[in-house]
């Protein structure tokens, strides 16, 4: 048998196996259209599957990619892990591993309310993640178990707090701020079902912890961000996706990060906001533009840092504070509150501060000449900026100042 017969031959088994292939699919469409009275399009494309796949869905602005969880292809040209794995690693849309179609299917006909569980961090990323977990909402009941995974030491360290740290589980006061800005930071989730925040403690890898929740809650779905990496980062290494996919008992959701230009965005408000001073006058120029960032009903947080022994800033600090509020304040219906603390640096009291008490943004002086005080120092401003959670706006003086 010469080259060209052979060839036939072969070229004549691939018709046969795409023949078989398609009617299996087209069989497969049929009963689906018949069975959920959805429109299906069976399609054979050749190729590597997780590269079309991903090809194909963006082709058709697909909102969507869903995959079984199992498959595999031969490790080769520096390929790593499943099939599913890679549609992840590379889809520009939100990808479904499917390990309990069944699940879906009762959820779709309304006999049970889908139970969801999202693992987050106070992120854009983990952001979008819940969005979409809460948009599922539109087809059927889910009930969301909105969860972080927290480092006590960490939090310890971010909040300031002074009393020992528990190594198995978060200090109550801790526990409650935590829920508290979580809580914030999810907003609200409309649509039918019940909606829960977990804040759990955890050593070690994020993933172990999610999975192990997402069982215990007995949820269909687990749903995480993903951060997509290109070369040597494509290992994934450390990545919480990774890990639950690897993990998970259920079918786990990874929604990509996207572009946030085409995402809604929404507008922020500001309803608490901190602002502190040393009582020099190019501090306290940062007063009146804090109280005029919140609306009527919101609260300014007045602010100062001890940093030397108590006492030697002179007369009590919480009358120089009180002192400070502006005339007009009560009638715009703006409440004031007081805090003194003390720390070595200025800094640092207003990161554990504006931690702990939750503001929407920081209102702070700043200036870059050295001579002046402490507070107002461009150091003191840029070490806020550099570790804040919140949005920061800086007054600068006036000129000449």
């Amino acid at each position: 048998m010469d080259k060209r017969e052979a060839a036939h031959r072969g070229g004549a088994r691939h018709d046969a196996v795409d023949d078989s292939l398609r009617a299996r699919l087209c069989a497969q469409a049929e009963e689906l259209r018949a069975r959920f009275g959805i429109d299906v399009e069976p399609l054979a494309v050749p190729g590597v599957a997780d590269e079309q796949l991903v090809a194909l869905a963006g082709s058709v602005a697909a909102r969507l990619l869903v995959v079984a969880a199992l498959g595999a292809r031969p490790q080769q040209h520096g390929r790593l892990g499943s099939m599913a794995e890679r549609v992840v690693q590379s889809s520009p849309m939100p990808v479904l591993v499917v390990r309990d179609g069944a699940r879906f299917e009762a959820w779709a006909r309304g006999a049970q309310p889908l139970r969801v569980l999202v693992g987050v961090e106070l992120t854009t990323t983990a952001q979008r993640a819940l969005r979409w977990a809460s948009a599922l909402r539109v087809i059927g009941p889910c009930d969301l178990l909105v969860t972080q995974v927290a480092w006590p030491p960490g939090e310890h360290l971010r909040l300031g707090l002074r009393a020992p740290m528990p190594l198995d589980h978060l200090l109550p006061d801790l526990e409650q701020v935590l829920r508290r800005d979580l809580e914030a930071w999810a907003g609200v989730l409309p649509g039918p079902g019940e909606t829960s925040f977990l804040v759990q403690s955890g050593w070690g890898r994020v993933d172990a912890h999610l999975t192990q929740l997402a069982a215990e809650a007995q949820a269909d779905l687990l749903v995480v961000g993903t951060h997509q990496r290109a070369g040597m980062a494509r290992l994934w290494q450390g990545s919480v996706s990774r890990g639950v996919l690897h993990a998970a008992a259920m079918s786990v959701a990874c929604v990509p990060r996207g572009d946030a230009v085409g995402d809604e965005q929404e507008i922020p408000t500001f309803q608490r906001v901190l602002v502190p001073t040393d009582f020099s006058p190019l501090a306290n120029r940062a007063i009146p533009v804090a109280y005029g960032l919140v609306p009527r009903g919101g609260v300014v947080h007045l602010l100062h840092v001890v940093t030397r022994h108590p006492g030697a800033d002179g007369p009590d600090p919480q009358a120089r504070l009180h002192a400070l509020i502006p005339p007009a304040a009560q009638g715009r219906g703006i409440e004031t509150r007081l805090e003194v603390v003390t720390e070595p640096d200025a800094y640092v009291g207003i990161i554990h501060v504006a931690g702990r008490l939750g503001v929407d943004a920081i209102c702070m002086a700043t200036h870059g000449h050295a001579s002046l005080s402490q507070l107002v120092l461009g150091s003191q401003a840029h070490a806020v900026v550099q570790r804040a959670r919140q949005p920061v706006l800086l007054v600068p003086p006036e000129r000449g100042e």
